[in-house]
């Protein structure tokens, strides 16, 4: 009998190992959320910093521009035609960075194999468009390392 998968924990775990490459890029504090992780914000009536905070799986720096959704899939993503799963993945992605005014970043881990990256393709107005990216409906998705390639300018926030 194959053994039942923690889902819970197997989130959880993604959420950390998703936190460590971003602190380790950009030499700032990323967080898991922990409560709930992300759902928060939908449950509780919060104040703009608090919604801000507890809204997608991690808790990202002051100025960064993106909301930090994550998951942890064991089913391979055809990035080639459409998939409901990764449909529903954007549109969570999508809908938590609206309501905080930020732009949705979803990264994705299959078992075993490394990190995907989706944001939308308006967010590389200023930025070249990395090359082994792949167009999907807005989006531009590509291996998460090589999307933390992009400058900081990418990333933050800047006083136009």
């Amino acid at each position: 009998m194959k053994k039942r998968i923690n889902s819970k924990r197997k989130g959880s775990t993604a959420e950390l190992e998703l936190a460590k490459i971003l602190k380790k890029r950009f030499c700032l504090p990323f967080e898991r959320v922990g409560v709930s992780s992300g759902a928060r914000p939908k449950q509780v009536k919060l104040d703009d910093k608090s919604k801000e905070t507890f809204t997608g799986d991690l808790t990202v720096p002051e100025g960064f521009r993106f909301s930090v959704e994550c998951k942890a899939v064991n089913k391979e993503v055809d990035l080639l035609a459409p998939s409901a799963l990764l449909d529903k993945f954007l549109t969570q992605a999508e809908e938590d960075a609206v309501s905080i005014g930020k732009q949705p970043l979803l990264c994705w881990k299959r078992n075993r194999k490394g990190w995907i990256a989706a944001v939308y393709i308006t967010a590389f107005y200023r930025n070249a468009v990395p090359v082994h990216c792949v167009a999907y409906g807005k989006w531009f998705i590509c291996k998460l390392e090589t999307l933390l390639e992009q400058t900081d300018e990418f990333w933050f926030e800047t006083e136009d």
